[in-house]
């Protein structure tokens, strides 16, 4: 069988591998916002199947492909990975709200099972279709779809797709479907993985198609932390071209476009206040770490637990606001797993930081650092990457094993410039 026939032979995998990807990040979604009990129902449903269904593909498929095996590397990552699981799983035993913590440590764990077989499936499917089911590929076309979806969502259901914050003054995509900083992170995803595919010498029509409408979600959110994000990505990228005029060009339109930016998403409504105390979580993570970390200083409150009140699992700020969850998981892991936690959080970080510096795979490594810039801002003021359960945590998931599963074919990688 020639390669072009082999390519044709295995095409239905990469257009279900997009589809997976892009129902698994739905999954995170609060489809019916007037019926919290059938979105728990849909959501747990629809991971459950995606897990299960992934797992019986790939199984299906390492028995049909024979001339091929798996390689591991990097192993500490995933080892210290482990140990912070272990030490949520033991944290049941003191767990100021063992319900919660439970339930958090289910999504935690299925979250895990799905990305192994998924991106087992990926490494695969890239193989067999000779490096066209790239990771970029699939996550970009699965974002730009998702993106589609909520830019007709707006256009039909306004009400729906857009929040009103600030008395009614300021309309952010997402809705209650989504947080919209969380939204916004996403866009920027899916605009990095245009960047690689770009790089990679694919269709320059349909990428930047893709990027324009993942611009115009990230805009219409109005997600302070999600637009430095998408700066400093696209800066990356416009440091590495060759080009001379688009790097002059770049920063013309930058200069041209930050005041009204400024004026329009960072300073909302005119409140400079507002922003300098980052929405008032300053305040919150002061009083969090003033008054709740010395409660419990060694092994914090339970996993995802920051509160020991008996009535309910929120902090009660003295000088902000009561929540159930930090708006940072740094001070996340450092309240629901104390001082053991963010030791094994931080050493985790690190060996994954190490893995990505070492690898000689540039597309990986540059992949992995688009990735890491949204989803490390992200983590300073949302759910994060070591907080409650979030498609965060799922795409951190994925920065891990892109360099600890690898195919033992090299002829997989593709050229990238």
């Amino acid at each position: 069988m020639s390669q072009q026939e082999n390519h044709k032979k295995y095409a239905w995998l990469m257009v279900l591998l997009t589809i997976i990807m892009a129902l698994r990040i739905t999954s995170y979604f609060t489809l019916f916002p007037n019926s919290i009990g059938l979105t728990r129902v849909v959501k747990v449903g629809m991971r459950f199947f995606l897990t299960g269904f992934s797992l019986l593909v790939l199984l299906m498929m390492i028995k049909k492909v024979k001339n091929f095996s798996f390689n591991y590397e990097n192993h500490l990552s995933g080892l210290f990975y482990l140990a912070y699981v272990l030490l949520g799983i033991a944290s049941i035993l003191w767990s100021t709200d063992v319900m919660f913590t439970v339930l958090q440590l289910m999504m935690l764990l299925e979250s895990i099972f799905f990305v192994l077989a998924f991106y087992h499936l990926l490494v695969l499917g890239e193989f067999l279709t000779k490096g066209r089911a790239s990771f970029a590929r699939i996550l970009a076309i699965s974002i730009s779809v998702i993106s589609v979806c909520f830019l007709i969502g707006l256009y039909l259901d306004p009400s729906t797709f857009y929040r009103d914050t600030h008395g009614g003054a300021v309309s952010r995509l997402g809705g209650f479907i989504i947080n919209p900083n969380e939204l916004g992170m996403l866009a920027v995803i899916g605009i990095a993985m245009t960047y690689i595919r770009l790089k990679e010498g694919a269709s320059r029509f349909w990428n930047i198609l893709f990027w324009i409408i993942c611009v115009l979600v990230l805009l219409l959110t109005q997600s302070r932390s999600s637009l430095g994000a998408f700066f400093l990505v696209t800066g990356l990228f416009i440091l590495m071209s060759k080009s001379a005029w688009l790097k002059i060009g770049s920063v013309g339109i930058a200069v041209a476009v930050l005041p009204i930016l400024i004026q329009t998403i960072i300073i909302k409504d005119g409140n400079i206040g507002e922003v300098m105390s980052m929405t008032g979580r300053l305040p919150f993570w002061s009083d969090l770490i003033t008054y709740g970390f010395p409660e419990r200083p060694i092994l914090g409150y339970g996993f995802m637990s920051i509160s020991d009140s008996p009535f309910t699992n929120k902090f009660d700020s003295i000088h902000a606001y009561a929540a159930s969850m930090t708006h940072n998981t740094f001070v996340q892991v450092l309240i629901n797993l104390g001082l053991v936690g963010a030791f094994i959080c931080l050493i985790q970080m690190l060996l994954t930081f190490f893995a990505i510096g070492k690898s000689t795979d540039w597309k990986l490594k540059l992949t992995a650092i688009a990735m890491l810039i949204p989803l490390l801002i992200n983590s300073a003021t949302e759910f994060g990457i070591f907080g409650e359960a979030n498609y965060g945590i799922y795409f951190y998931h994925l920065v891990i094993l892109l360099f600890i599963v690898h195919s033992n074919h090299p002829s997989t990688q593709t050229n990238f410039e």
